[in-house]
C-alpha cells in the first residue's frame, strides 16, 4: 500500500484557470492562482487527514474526519460542506458550496507523486500535479 502521508511539491496544472473560472473565480485570480507552485503536506492521524497548502502566498488547511461532513474554509472566503473517504491510494473529496455548487476532488497518491483530479457539477475538470519530496 503506498504511504499518503508526505510532503508534495507542485509541478503543473492542467486546465485549471479553465476549472477555476466555471466556479466563479475571476479570470484575473484564476490565472493568477495557476503560477504558484504550493507546497503540499499531507498528514494523517487515525481517521483524519489534514492537508496543509503553503503556496508562498497564502496559506490553506483542510481537516477530514473519513465518512463525516465537514465544514471546508476556502481561500476564496466561503466554507464547503465537504466529506473524505479513504479507498487504498486514493483520497476523494466530495463537496458543496453555500449556492449547491457539487464538486469532487481525487487525491491519487504513487510512490512518486500526486494526482489531484478536480470535477464540478458544471465546467472542464482540471488535474494538479505534485511530486513527493
Amino acid at each position: 500500500m503506498v504511504q499518503i502521508a508526505g510532503k508534495y511539491q507542485h509541478v503543473k496544472n492542467e486546465n485549471f484557470v479553465e476549472y477555476l473560472v466555471t466556479l466563479g473565480i475571476p479570470e484575473d485570480k484564476a490565472k493568477a492562482a495557476d503560477t504558484l507552485k504550493p507546497k503540499l503536506e499531507v498528514v494523517v492521524d487515525g481517521n483524519k487527514i489534514s492537508l496543509n497548502s503553503d503556496s508562498g502566498v497564502e496559506n490553506a488547511s483542510s481537516t477530514f474526519i473519513l465518512g463525516q461532513e465537514v465544514d471546508e474554509p476556502m481561500p476564496n472566503n466561503i466554507t464547503l460542506k465537504s466529506t473524505a473517504q479513504l479507498n487504498g491510494d486514493t483520497l476523494t473529496v466530495n463537496s458543496k458550496t453555500p449556492t449547491g455548487k457539487v464538486g469532487t476532488r481525487v487525491y491519487k497518491f504513487s510512490d512518486t507523486e500526486l494526482v489531484v483530479t478536480m470535477t464540478s457539477d458544471k465546467g472542464p475538470q482540471s488535474k494538479r500535479i505534485y511530486k513527493r519530496i
